[in-house]
């Protein structure tokens, strides 16, 4: 009858057996080919970024955003590098941009300037480089001056940080535009000499000479009329503009304009004139038509006046009438953008959906295997621990019982001395937690000290003080890495507020070094008041406070919170 019974019970287990394994074999294969199926999938969407990117530095036109989409949705994870994140937004601005799409353009480039890690050794630096050279272009065709300003200078910045100085002086060139928007003809010949001189550094007298176009009609119009005729002969000569038979080339032929200009003011009635016909020929209606008014006007000649003040007018009024028509194109990319994130919604909401379900069915199937493992397990382990149980408990209880009884004589004998020895632990214990007091409080000060007398620290220091030249970008990564290090509860308190851009963080820093707002501009290559700007900015997002006058005390008291630097 015995022997029956562990028949039965043996056929039981292995009944169980045989069934869990089926189930961890089904899991296995359903695992292996969803890793698989994954891998591959992965591959097929790597070579899709790749193609697109190819197709983009190709300078292809884009005239869909389907394909851009499917990867923004793929890469954009934590789990996938920052540079392919910040790849996928930007070829998707860039589909937008040949879309027309001019806001969701911007709005990618932005969103893939936040995916950057700029303190990645392995940043893409030259990626976000043509991000911000992107959004320039997109600010330029919306007229938004100072955006378009701001993003120029991050273009030069990273330019100048990879060494593609060619890059960064057509940077500077191409800040004419937005100064000239916003009237600041100081700040056109600043960029505009800038990049002369860089030029000139190179060896190229041919761009160096171009980039006196348009100081040369601005000094004309300060008066300046000597200047004007050097930088005029100099574009003459050296910028190549002019051909053979002295003749503009086709796309400048509005340099007349400023010719005649120049005879117009010095009064060389008869030459301002012949070169205004020149812009007329042209094509360049409103300019010409109002230098030659201005000549006749000078001449005092009524019939002429009467003949070229409506014709100037006409002119001006097309003009006009061709802005109004830009920005009608630009609402309705409004438009079109608004219809955009109506649709972007309704896909979100449908994704959330499908995922949703995903997810239910991945919970439900492996709520299955773990219940069919868990039950297996349960049983196999409960037959082990019965028989092991009946083996070895007689045993077992013998050998516990006798060092039971040994044990107990053995702390009788040495109670006392286990006292003895208890005091000294405790003795020893407050010692070693002074000496780590000791200890942690001497490797902070040593942490500090190799901070402050670090090189890089003691560089940017000396510079401020002597040269006064804005300092390398990978120099201020550098020196960022340096005080995060050495001051990492600071970077803790920061995160825990606000993260602050790369440029407020440079300000923090210099702060701390006891440099002021002309050397933090000199070092940076901003101006003074944007300095201050930013100060105000750091104060309201780390102290709540309007104002910069605290900023240095506040940031000493969270940088040294055991020091006396405050």
């Amino acid at each position: 009858m015995s022997y029956l019974c562990g028949m039965k019970r043996a056929l039981r287990i292995r009944g169980r057996r045989i069934w869990a394994a089926v189930v961890a074999v089904a899991a296995a294969i359903a695992l292996v080919a969803g890793g698989i199926a994954a891998w591959r999938h992965d591959r097929a969407m790597r070579a899709a970024l790749r193609d697109l990117q190819a197709a983009n530095q190709a300078d292809s036109v884009f005239t869909g955003d389907s394909v851009a989409k499917v990867l923004v949705r793929y890469f954009d994870h934590p789990w996938h590098r920052p540079n392919t994140r910040m790849l996928a937004h930007y070829l998707l601005g860039r589909a937008h941009a040949d879309m027309g799409e001019a806001p969701q353009a911007i709005e990618d480039y932005q969103t893939a300037v936040e995916r950057a890690d700029t303190t990645d050794d392995d940043c893409d630096f030259r990626v976000l480089r043509n991000v911000w050279g992107q959004m320039a272009e997109v600010y330029d065709a919306q007229n938004l001056p100072e955006d378009e300003i701001e993003a120029v200078h991050y273009f030069i910045h990273y330019s100048r940080l990879i060494g593609d100085t060619l890059w960064a002086i057509d940077g500077y060139r191409s800040l004419e535009k937005p100064y000239e928007l916003l009237n600041q003809k100081d700040s056109i010949l600043s960029v505009d000499y800038k990049a002369r001189k860089q030029f000139l550094l190179m060896g190229d007298t041919l761009h160096a000479a171009a980039t006196l176009i348009a100081p040369s009609f601005i000094h004309i119009e300060n008066g300046e009329y000597q200047r004007a005729k050097e930088e005029i002969d100099i574009v003459h000569r050296d910028a190549g503009i002019f051909d053979g038979e002295d003749n503009l080339k086709p796309g400048h032929e509005m340099y007349y304009y400023t010719i005649g200009f120049y005879f117009d003011a010095t009064s060389q009635l008869d030459s301002a004139e012949h070169y205004y016909r020149r812009v007329l020929t042209a094509g360049e209606l409103e300019a010409g038509y109002k230098g030659l008014l201005s000549v006749y006007s000078k001449r005092g000649i009524p019939d002429s006046i009467a003949k070229f003040a409506p014709l100037y007018a006409d002119a001006n009024d097309e003009m006009h009438r061709e802005m109004n028509s830009a920005e009608v194109h630009k609402t309705a990319s409004l438009y079109n953008y608004n219809r955009h994130l109506r649709i972007a919604k309704e896909e979100q909401r449908k994704a959330q959906g499908r995922l949703i379900a995903l997810y239910i069915t991945i919970i439900i199937i492996l709520a299955f295997i773990i219940v069919g493992y868990s039950f297996y397990s349960r049983n196999i382990e409960k037959e082990r621990r019965r028989e092991h149980a009946l083996n070895t408990i007689r045993e077992s209880y013998h050998e516990v019982n006798a060092a039971y009884h040994r044990l107990r004589q053995e702390a009788e004998d040495n109670k006392s001395h286990i006292e003895l020895v208890k005091h000294e632990l405790e003795e020893l214990q407050s010692q070693k937690e002074q000496l780590d007091i000791l200890s942690s409080s001497l490797k902070e000060k040593n942490k500090v000290g190799y901070y402050y007398s670090h090189d890089i620290v003691q560089g940017v220091i000396d510079t401020a003080v002597g040269d006064k030249q804005p300092i390398a970008g990978r120099v201020l990564i550098q020196l960022q890495g340096l005080f995060a290090a050495a001051f990492p509860h600071f970077v803790t308190f920061v995160k825990n507020t606000h993260t602050l851009t790369d440029i407020e963080w440079y300000v923090c820093i210099l702060m701390d070094l006891g440099l002021n707002n002309g050397d933090i501009a000199s070092l940076t290559g901003y101006t003074t008041s944007r300095i201050s700007n930013i100060k105000v900015q750091i104060s309201r997002i780390l102290f709540h406070e309007d104002s910069s006058m605290g900023l240095l005390k506040n940031l000493r008291i969270k940088i040294h919170p055991n020091s006396s630097r405050v």
